[in-house]
């Protein structure tokens, strides 16, 4: 990233970032697109390139009661600062990778962790759950097993007490809790795009691969989120659609014009700018 970062900085990109798109219009008279964002941001553009990657991500949260009240406060869905989370009494749930490794990593700092989990099995590296079980052994680490987030207890200004649990028989205990952290996965969904008209592939947008067009003209989509036959969703892909779509979106941009293909590296950005 950095170096992509690096690359782009000469030609001085414009960045609308913490907010996602969720209209796409044509003004047929002008022949342009009018994008509008959740943060009421409006772009009028000749050309649009969708690099949307699997979709839309967001974790896949516990269905408790006031859960909102405490997320970015005391839930967390993922970990920012390993810091944050020094001398605090921490409860972790699920099975996955995420929450042994952190359960494993945070141990050192926490004043406690407990994980929370339905079985006594964990869909993660057999190291990573070695590691876990000695610290469980120890001491370092709680495992409440087999039991499931049922309830946050916590004051009116979303500052977490406890987290009960419950396993399926109803057997209920209270843990003592500063932070969760529950880590049960992420979902995608395409979100606002699937309702724009463009022709889709149950979670892809079909695309011609010689140019990355969609079935709306000026529209491109590069990327895991562009589909066709034979597709490999891999970076290098990626970065060849994208070098397609952007040749072929000048059309749309500089009607009537030639587009001289140059390269940054041997023609220096200013050759290319003019």
């Amino acid at each position: 990233m950095d170096n992509l970062l690096e690359q782009i900085a000469p030609f001085q990109p414009t960045w609308h970032l913490g907010q996602q798109v969720m209209g796409l219009r044509k003004d047929e008279a002008a022949q342009t697109f009018i994008v509008e964002t959740s943060k009421g941001t409006r772009i009028t553009c000749k050309a649009i390139i969708i690099a949307a990657g699997a979709g839309a991500f967001g974790p896949k949260k516990p269905p408790l009661e006031d859960l909102e009240k405490y997320e970015d406060k005391c839930v967390f869905y993922y970990v920012k600062k390993r810091s944050d989370f020094k001398d605090k009494h921490l409860v972790i749930a699920g099975g996955g990778d995420s929450a042994v490794d952190w359960a494993v990593s945070l141990s050192e700092i926490a004043a406690s962790v407990k994980v929370v989990h339905r079985r006594n099995k964990f869909r993660c590296a057999p190291d990573s759950e070695e590691k876990l079980r000695s610290l469980a052994q120890s001491g370092k680490v709680d495992l409440v097993i087999p039991y499931q987030l049922a309830a946050l207890e916590g004051d009116d200004n979303g500052h977490l007490k406890a987290v009960h649990v419950e396993t399926l028989e109803g057997e209920q205990r209270s843990l003592i809790a500063d932070m969760l952290l529950p880590f049960y996965g992420l979902a995608t969904s395409l979100g606002p795009l699937a309702k724009w008209g463009l022709a889709l592939d149950r979670t892809t947008i079909t695309i011609n691969p010689t140019t990355g067009e969609t079935s709306m003209p000026g529209v491109f989509a590069v990327g895991d989120v562009a589909g066709y036959d034979h597709k490999l969703k891999l970076i290098l892909t990626g970065f060849s659609e994208s070098a397609q779509a952007a040749h072929a979106a000048y059309k749309y941009v500089f009607p009537g014009q030639a587009l001289h293909f140059e390269h940054s590296t041997t023609s220096g950005v200013q050759n290319l700018k003019k």
